[in-house]
């Protein structure tokens, strides 16, 4: 369960980010900025309650990054460097989707 909602999290912030289509369109929409990093807040909150075992098998993925930016979002929104968000949307999240979809298949 833990990794569906993750992957759906994970679907959303990437769609979020494809409609703003830009980083200068992401840094300017107030409201994708907010969807996004509430959907980081999420699969940061979900990664922090997986098995060690599964994490430990799988440590090819950043899984204490997740949980540390899920802190950082819950406490220090106002602060969040967007060029941080930005490219865990474009280059991290293609990389957590292509594993839980084929980690879901798999089960």
């Amino acid at each position: 369960m833990i990794l569906e909602h993750m992957l759906e999290d994970t679907e959303e912030a990437i769609l979020f980010a494809k409609e703003v289509g830009s980083f200068d369109g992401f840094s300017k929409d107030i409201k994708t900025r907010k969807a996004v990093t509430m959907s980081l807040l999420n699969i940061g909150e979900l990664a922090s309650h997986l098995p060690v075992e599964f994490t430990g098998a799988h440590s090819e993925l950043p899984w204490r990054d997740m949980v540390n930016m899920r802190n950082f979002a819950a406490h220090g929104y106002h602060v969040m460097n967007l060029d941080v968000i930005w490219e865990t949307v474009q280059v991290s999240l293609p990389e957590l989707l292509t594993f839980l979809q084929k980690q879901l298949a798999d089960e």
